[in-house]
């Protein structure tokens, strides 16, 4: 793993880097990936954020994209629902539906 570039955004809490994992392509996943940047930055998993994952043209070089937090707090505060939901595995997506489906059907009775 090779951190090319590392952005510190004080403002936002987090530091973006963008990362190369070298003959990788098919054999690394997202948690896997994840963990590998939190060793690297020596921080929790909890505060790490990966945006995007993918194949390097032409070779078995993956690219990401990460954001690393200061707190966990702050990556709740700010990081988009969607990407942790990405880390989820399909039995846990059906439960987050189906609660997500039984909390918007007693809603409605509730306020009746």
């Amino acid at each position: 793993m090779q951190i090319v570039t590392r952005k510190d955004s004080k403002l936002l809490g987090r530091s973006e880097l963008d990362v190369l994992f070298p003959d990788r392509a098919g054999a690394l996943n997202r948690k896997d990936a994840i963990k590998e940047v939190a060793q690297a930055m020596n921080t929790s998993e909890g505060k790490v954020t990966l945006v995007r994952l993918s194949p390097e043209a032409g070779t078995r070089a993956l690219v990401g994209r990460f954001y690393v937090y200061d707190s966990e707090d702050d990556k709740k505060k700010i990081s988009h629902n969607y990407l942790s939901v990405r880390l989820l595995t399909k039995e846990e997506k059906e439960a987050l539906k189906a609660a997500k489906k039984k909390a918007e059907t007693a809603a409605p009775a509730a306020a009746k």
